[in-house]
C-alpha cells in the first residue's frame, strides 16, 4: 500500500457541562483527524487525542510528531506492518485507524479474519463526574430509563465522607439492582485506600479502578481490598500493562487505547490478559466518533460480558458527524461487515 496523500486537520468539540473528577475539569475535547489518501483512492482516517491529565504527551507535542510522520507515510510503502517512528501514543492510534482502514477496504475478510472479528452485542456503562447529591441521582434515573443497569461513579472528593454519603443515597433510592463501579483517579494513599476500601465493601462494588497510584509496594492494596481493583491509568503501554497482568493481583485492567499504546498495543494486551483470565475493559478517553469506532470494536474482541466504558459521547454538544455506532438500551451492536464505517467529515 502507498499513501499519495497524508494531511490532518484540527478539531473540538465542547461539552453539554464541565466533566469534573479528582484531577481535573473538561469543557471540550480537542484533537486532530488524521486523513490519509492511497493509491487506489480509498481514505482512512484516524484520531489523534492526547487526554490533558492522562495522557503523557500534549496536543502540541503530538502535532509535532504527527507532522514529521507524515513525512514517513509518504515515503514508505506498507504491507500489513503499519509501524511508525513516533512513540506516541495518540499519534500510532491515529495512523494504525486510518492504515486499518484502508486495509480494510482493500480486503476486509483477510483482517476480519486475521482479527477474529465476529457480531457482538456490547454493553457499556454510564460515568458519572463530580455534580451534587441530587443531580447525581437525577442523571442515574435518567439513565436507568434508557437501559442502563452499570454506573461509574467518581470519588475521591476532599472530605471521603462526601463519597461514603453519595453511596449511601444511591443505595437507598436504587437499590441493589443496578451495578456501581467507583474510579478514584489516584486521589488516595495506600493506606487511605485500603481504609475507604472497608467502607465501600457494604455497598456492593463491582470494582474500583485507581483508588491510589501503583507502583510495587503498593500492590498490598490490591490484595488487602475486598473489593475487586482495576488498572486504568498506571497503564501507559504494553509493556507496563503485561508487566501488571503477570505481577498484579488486579483483576480488570480499564484500557484507553489512546493513552496506552494504540491499537496494535491494545490487541496484545487483550490477548496477554485473557490468557490469564484477567478482563479488560476498553474506555474512551472522551475522543470524537472517528476514534470510537475502534473502541467498539476492540471491545467486541473482549470474552467476557462485563459493561465497557464507551458512553462518553452523551457528554458532547455534537460530534464531527454521525455515529452508526449508537447505543441502545445501553448496549452497543458490532458487525464486522460494516467496519469500518464511513465518516462524512467536513475535511
Amino acid at each position: 500500500m502507498i499513501i499519495e496523500e497524508a494531511k490532518y486537520f484540527p478539531f473540538a468539540l465542547k461539552l453539554k457541562t464541565p466533566f469534573q473528577n479528582s484531577l481535573t475539569t473538561f469543557t471540550e475535547r480537542k484533537g486532530l483527524i488524521l486523513k490519509l489518501t492511497n493509491e487506489l483512492g480509498n481514505v482512512g482516517y484516524g484520531e489523534c487525542s492526547p487526554l490533558p491529565g492522562f495522557s503523557e504527551e500534549s496536543l502540541e507535542e503530538a502535532e509535532m510528531s504527527l507532522k514529521d510522520t507524515l513525512e514517513f507515510l509518504k515515503q514508505t510503502e506498507f504491507e500489513n506492518d503499519f509501524s511508525i517512528p513516533s512513540k506516541l501514543s495518540s499519534v500510532k492510534f491515529a495512523v494504525e485507524q486510518a492504515m486499518l482502514s484502508l486495509a480494510f477496504q482493500r480486503d476486509s475478510m483477510y483482517w476480519i479474519r486475521k482479527l477474529g472479528l465476529v457480531n457482538r452485542t456490547i454493553p457499556v456503562n454510564a460515568v458519572l463526574g463530580f455534580d451534587s447529591l441530587e443531580n447525581i441521582l437525577f442523571k442515574i434515573q435518567e439513565k436507568i430509563e434508557l437501559g442502563f443497569d452499570t454506573f461509574k461513579i467518581k470519588v475521591g472528593r476532599e472530605n471521603p465522607y462526601d463519597d461514603f454519603e453519595l453511596l449511601e443515597a444511591i443505595r437507598n433510592t436504587f437499590g441493589y439492582d443496578i451495578k456501581l463501579r467507583l474510579d478514584a483517579n489516584q486521589k488516595w494513599s495506600s493506606d487511605e485506600a485500603i481504609e475507604y476500601l472497608e467502607r465501600f465493601k457494604d455497598y456492593i462494588i463491582e470494582f474500583v479502578e485507581e483508588p491510589c497510584e501503583f507502583t510495587c509496594s503498593t500492590f498490598r492494596t490490591v490484595e488487602e481490598s475486598h473489593i475487586p481493583i482495576a488498572l486504568d491509568e498506571s497503564i501507559k503501554s504494553q509493556k507496563v500493562a503485561e508487566l501488571y497482568i503477570n505481577d498484579c493481583k488486579a483483576e480488570f485492567l480499564v484500557i484507553k487505547p489512546m493513552i496506552s499504546g494504540g491499537i496494535f498495543s491494545s490487541l496484545k494486551i487483550i490477548e496477554a490478559a485473557q490468557r490469564v483470565n484477567k478482563k479488560i475493559i476498553i474506555s474512551s478517553a472522551f475522543e470524537s466518533v472517528v476514534s470510537k469506532s475502534v473502541l467498539v470494536m476492540l471491545a467486541s474482541l473482549t470474552n467476557h460480558n462485563f459493561a465497557h466504558g464507551l458512553d462518553t459521547s452523551a457528554f458532547f454538544e455534537g460530534d464531527l458527524c454521525v455515529d452508526i455506532y449508537g447505543i441502545n438500551q445501553a448496549k452497543f451492536s458490532f458487525n464486522p461487515s460494516n467496519y469500518p464505517p464511513k465518516f462524512n467529515l467536513p475535511f
